[in-house]
């Protein structure tokens, strides 16, 4: 009896002990995860860390090999000047050099401080001979009468850099597109450094050649067709006793040589996140309890061309809703009628003159028939232009034409759709700036400014936003940020969501007004991607919001890469608490270039076209892809 008390009292311990733990045992797993999360965070930060000082001794040792020189003229002597430049300096027979002429004294009215003295260009003097203690240099234009105590400085540096694939020779799955996103950062910081918006992974890709037959001259002619460049930055990683080396070479992009070439030791550097072991297709979702809504495949029809952008609308006035699909230069006309598109009509432009962006519909001037708003660029500008249907004549007229424009129509919850339009830049592809269209007195006119938040470092662009209630009174701006997540806005700029995986991804890019000069070295503006339409939709008594989704080469962290191997259509509901994702359909190869729903109010149903693209490559046949889904309340 006595061991039968003891075992029982040992068994009441041992029980107390596990109420004890399990009590505490919330606080045990918060504080785990504090601690893992933090851990996580000091490892990120410290690769972080050291992946931005290691880039900055790259750049900067690239910076050293062309460094400003100036000095003065110390003598006249017939057609040739004496220089201060001697052997040592960074020059070099055949380098030109500015000649300046300086003039009275700059001093501050306020602070009486000597500013420097005002400067006169004259021209350009050319280096014939470098000596032990002086050189000697003539004068390009002879007009130009030189005299003792002239400068001589460089001319400001305007180099275009780039970057090549990084040849990868470890076991480690390091994350090259961070690698190549903060070379391209670290470049474009240094005054007269450019990256031209060019890939040049993909044109390698789609040129059937490797870093190898890419210094080649005849392969370097071939490159100078499409992009202007100095210098190819070609980098590549190894292991080294557990260490990663970096290493570079920098490659004349005229006749391949090598300019410098150059090793840096990393201890760590930022890897890829792990991800799923099976790579099978996500399968389309169709049930979502408790509201049993369903989402459905209907049907698919290939185009033998590239379709830009579609929008639906109903452009005779008779209450029939056409689709209005653009390719590069043509817009066409289509029914859907037993779940196939058949054409019913075209406008065509001329093909080489032209080349379309975008499309809207809708009824701005209100007279019961959409126009079509399509933006165009032409040459290096803009040309838009919108169409209406002349119901007499049964023809499509334009009725605002060569307009200097982009547009894009959005449809908020519970009101009129607003046409938006920016202007394009000087030398960027969008000036700062959305304003509303409106139609006035038989004419197009600005409107009110569309009102986004101010947010520091942030150029709001049409494409790729829309604005909607956000549990508030007043609206908030929806878009999709730079680096593609999906971000909402307060009216006085506090962020309220940001999504943490990315959407959009669209591979094409808009380059009007940016200007390639001096060599192709693009001296203002760079190109911006182009982003899809977040179309917001009501079905029953529910909101949603609709996004594409493009999934690139190499996975969501690949960086600036614009292979995308292929699309989905995702539907988030907006909720009390944020979104929340209710579908994403298939993945389909190429890329989702544009997509829409069509409401049928007798069935209840909506219907869903979502457009994917795929791109000729080397075979030069791009093919276009109309998904339709049917979408129940």
């Amino acid at each position: 009896m006595a061991n039968f008390n003891a075992t029982k009292f040992e068994l009441s311990a041992e029980l107390d002990k596990v109420q004890r733990f399990m009590k505490n045992k919330p606080k045990i797993i918060f504080l785990t995860t504090l601690l893992l999360s933090l851990l996580t965070a000091q490892v990120s930060f410290a690769q972080d860390q050291e992946l931005q000082s290691g880039i900055e001794r790259i750049v900067s040792r690239i910076d050293s090999l062309f460094p400003s020189v100036e000095g003065y003229v110390v003598s006249v002597e017939g057609d040739e000047l004496l220089l201060d430049l001697k052997q040592g300096e960074p020059i070099k027979p055949g380098d030109k050099l500015n000649l300046i002429r300086y003039g009275d004294e700059v001093i501050h009215p306020v602070t009486k401080e000597k500013l420097g003295h005002k400067e006169r260009a004259l021209g350009e003097v050319e280096v014939i001979r470098v000596d032990k203690n002086y050189s000697r240099a003539r004068v390009v234009n002879h007009n130009v009468k030189a005299k003792e105590g002239d400068a001589i400085r460089s001319p400001f540096k305007n180099l275009s850099f780039l970057i090549a694939p990084i040849k990868d020779k470890t076991n480690k799955k390091i994350d090259h597109s961070r690698l190549v996103l903060n070379l391209k950062k670290k470049l474009k910081a240094r005054p007269g450094f450019y990256v031209p918006g060019f890939n040049l992974e993909v044109w390698l890709l789609e040129s059937g050649l490797d870093i190898k037959k890419l210094t080649q001259l005849k392969n370097l002619n071939r490159l100078k067709k499409k992009v202007k460049a100095d210098y190819i930055l070609i980098p590549s990683t190894r292991s080294v006793k557990g260490k990663i080396v970096l290493s570079y070479q920098l490659v004349s992009a005229k006749d391949g040589s090598i300019k410098n070439q150059a090793q840096v030791l990393f201890k760590q550097m930022p890897l890829l996140p792990r991800t799923a072991k099976s790579l099978r297709e996500q399968k389309l979702q169709t049930d979502f309890a408790p509201r049993k809504r369903k989402v459905e495949f209907a049907a698919r029809q290939e185009f033998p061309f590239e379709i830009v952008d579609f929008d639906i609308g109903d452009v005779n006035g008779d209450g029939i809703k056409e689709y209005v699909i653009i390719d590069h230069y043509r817009v066409m006309f289509f029914k859907f009628e037993d779940n196939r598109f058949k054409r019913i009509t075209q406008v065509k432009t001329k093909k080489d003159l032209n080349r379309f962006i975008s499309v809207d519909v809708g009824d701005i001037n209100g007279n019961g028939r959409d126009e079509i708003f399509v933006t165009n660029k032409s040459g290096d500008r803009l040309s838009s232009f919108v169409l209406e249907r002349n119901p007499k004549q049964k023809q499509f007229k334009k009725i605002w034409d060569h307009v200097n424009l982009y547009f894009r129509i959005i449809h908020p919850f519970d009101t009129r759709p607003k046409l938006l339009a920016q202007r394009p830049g000087l030398r960027n592809p969008f000036e700062k700036g959305i304003k509303t269209i409106q139609y006035r007195n038989n004419r197009y006119i600005e409107g009110k400014e569309f009102k986004v938040p101010s947010i520091h470092g942030m150029q709001f662009i049409l494409y790729g936003l829309n604005k909607t209630k956000f549990n508030t009174k007043k609206k908030n701006l929806i878009l999709l940020d730079k680096d593609y997540f999906l971000r909402v806005y307060s009216p006085n700029g506090r962020l309220l969501v940001k999504s943490d995986e990315y959407y959009g991804h669209d591979p094409r890019v808009i380059d009007t007004g940016v200007k390639e000069e001096l060599g192709g070295v693009i001296r203002e503006g760079e190109p911006v991607n182009f982003k899809g339409r977040l179309q917001l939709v009501k079905n029953g008594h529910n909101n949603f919001l609709l996004l594409p989704k493009n999934y690139r080469l190499g996975g969501k962290l690949l960086s600036n890469m614009v292979i995308v191997n292929s699309s989905s259509l995702v539907i988030l509901e907006i909720t009390e608490e944020g979104f929340e994702k209710i579908v994403e359909t298939k993945k389909q190869k190429g890329f989702m270039a544009a997509y829409q729903v069509r409401d049928y109010p007798k069935t209840n149903e909506k219907k869903i076209h979502a457009a994917t693209v795929q791109e000729g490559g080397l075979t030069g046949k791009t093919r276009s892809t109309m998904f339709t889904y049917n979408w129940y309340r």
